[in-house]
């Protein structure tokens, strides 16, 4: 559960963080195998389930290519403005967007999983719930590792933004330092919320036979978008609300340099984006 099941995220990721055109549209094009293999983790499945994996996948690349690329390139382009002084609201849109996408992915996903899951075994079900205390025990295991949450959250700032190609001054550091003071750490929260959520899905699929079952999962699937209580749900929108501050404040007054530099990796991730779409429409 460490990867959220956020699979937009595992797309959007593969073309964004890949350093030119070429190499970006040759990766997105396998993106399907990489969501396939991912899948295939989770327990020992029959031939018959990991050709139905592949077709799932694979329709659901196809599916992202036409509807969400060419939104992922709109808010691309929205964002190249990010000197006007309306970065505020530039940016909170782009966060919109980006729940929306993850959102209308699981609405994707929804309706092949519930007919996925009717075909598991016991033994199957087994498996996936020891899949999860695996990962689980990896969890536990990294975090005896974590750095301290303040320096942890500064890096990830800084290592963003070098995304971006802005390398952040000092006097930047020191405002992304001053902001986060107010962040909640709720990792551990987060970790608890998703042990529930994946102790209920076990429940679900033991049941999987059961004539609500179709009901029963979709809203469980539906809830892993709003996980938490609504205290933990106050904590990260805190959280959220902070990290636009960041974001905006870093932008709102960056050099014209790091503007520059900005813009030319967002028109990278463009480029990416129009040799995919091209070599699609193609096909």
């Amino acid at each position: 559960m460490k990867k959220k099941l956020k699979i937009y995220v595992t797309i959007s990721s593969l073309l964004i963080l890949s350093s030119c055109t070429v190499a970006g549209s040759w990766v997105y094009e396998r993106a399907d195998s990489f969501l396939a293999d991912y899948f295939k983790e989770y327990a020992n499945f029959s031939n018959q389930q990991k050709d139905e994996i592949d077709k799932v996948t694979e329709n659901y690349l196809d599916w992202f290519t036409r509807n969400e690329l060419p939104v992922i390139r709109a808010v691309l382009v929205d964002l190249k403005e990010i000197n006007n002084s309306d970065v505020d609201n530039l940016i909170k849109e782009t966060y919109k967007n980006g729940q929306e996408l993850f959102e209308r992915s699981n609405k994707y996903f929804e309706k092949s999983f519930i007919k996925f899951f009717k075909t598991l075994t016991d033994l199957q079900v087994d498996e996936i719930k020891n899949h999860f205390e695996e990962i689980q025990v990896e969890r536990e295991e990294s975090r005896k590792e974590e750095k301290i949450y303040s320096e942890e959250v500064i890096e990830n700032y800084i290592s963003g933004f070098r995304r971006l190609n802005i390398k952040l001054t000092k006097a930047q550091k020191d405002y992304v330092k001053e902001n986060i003071k107010g962040l909640k750490n709720i990792r551990s929260e987060w970790s608890f919320f998703q042990e529930k959520w994946v102790e209920e899905l076990i429940e679900i699929l033991n049941k999987r036979n059961d004539q609500d079952f179709d009901k029963r999962i979709t809203a469980h699937l539906k809830a892993l978008e709003n996980l938490g209580d609504e205290e933990f749900q106050l904590k990260r929108k805190n959280n959220e609300q902070i990290g636009i501050k960041i974001i905006s404040g870093i932008l709102s007054n960056a050099s014209e340099k790091q503007i520059k530099g900005a813009k030319r990796r967002i028109d990278t991730y463009i480029a990416s984006i129009d040799r995919i779409l091209s070599n699609r429409s193609l096909d």
